[in-house]
């Protein structure tokens, strides 16, 4: 088992999480950590709309947050 500290454990990827965890990191030097049951960004919206895509890019729609990851593509699904 992987032993992992952290100052902030978030748990749920969904907007409020993502909201949260990003006002955390560029409000503070706290490091945080975001697990979900899923392996991708979109909490409740992953197992009930998976048919709806941004229609936009994600740097024009929601909280102006910071990119998630490596800069790669999410293949997890």
């Amino acid at each position: 088992m992987k032993h992992i500290e952290t100052d902030y454990l978030v748990i749920g990827s969904g907007m409020a999480g993502l909201a949260f965890a990003d006002t955390l990191i560029d409000e503070s030097d706290a490091h945080v950590t975001l697990v979900d049951r899923h392996g991708k960004p979109g909490g409740h919206w992953n197992d009930a709309y998976g048919f709806v895509t941004l229609h936009q890019p994600s740097a024009f729609y929601g909280v102006n947050s910071m990119e998630l990851g490596n800069r790669r593509i999410d293949t997890a699904g």
